[in-house]
C-alpha cells in the first residue's frame, strides 16, 4: 500500500470517526477530544461497567462460596447419617430386641424417625436465623439513623 493510499485512509478513518483533520488518531487522547458534556457520560459509561464487573465478580465469588459451602455440608451430614444410623440401630437393639432382626421395617422406622429429627431441626434452626435476621436488619436501621 503507498503512502498515498495510508494518508487517504487515515483521512477516511478521521472523517468517519468525526475527528478533526490535523488531528492524528495515534497520539489521541480521547478525554482532550470530547467535549465535557460527551466525557461526562463517558465517564459515567466507565463507571457503570466498573460497577458491573465488581457485581458480577462479588456474584461469582459468593456462588464458588456458597458451592464450596454446600460440599462441606453435605460431606457432614453423611458424617451424621453415619452416627445416627448407628445409634439408632443401637438403640432400637437395647430397647426394640424383637425389630433388631427385620432389616426392610427397621429401615422404615429408621427414615422415619430421622426424617422427623430433621424438620425439627430445620424448623428450629429457621427461628434462629429469622431472628438473627431481625437483629440484623434492626441494627442497621439504627446505624442509618
Amino acid at each position: 500500500m503507498s503512502d498515498d493510499q495510508q494518508v487517504q485512509q487515515a483521512a477516511e478513518q478521521r472523517r468517519r470517526l468525526g475527528l478533526p483533520a490535523n488531528l492524528d488518531p495515534r497520539h489521541l487522547d480521547p478525554r482532550k477530544a470530547l467535549d465535557p458534556a460527551a466525557l461526562e457520560r463517558v465517564l459515567k459509561a466507565q463507571a457503570a461497567a466498573r460497577a458491573q464487573a465488581t457485581a458480577a465478580t462479588t456474584v461469582l465469588i459468593g456462588t464458588v462460596i456458597t458451592l464450596i459451602s454446600s460440599a462441606f455440608a453435605f460431606v457432614a451430614a453423611l458424617a451424621w447419617n453415619d452416627a445416627i444410623t448407628k445409634g439408632l440401630d443401637r438403640f432400637v437393639a437395647t430397647f426394640f430386641p424383637k425389630l433388631a432382626g427385620a432389616g426392610a421395617r427397621l429401615a422404615l422406622i429408621h427414615a422415619v424417625v430421622v426424617t422427623v429429627i430433621a424438620v425439627v431441626a430445620v424448623v428450629i434452626l429457621n427461628r434462629i436465623a429469622s431472628r438473627w435476621v431481625k437483629k440484623s436488619a434492626i441494627a442497621g436501621q439504627n446505624e442509618l439513623l
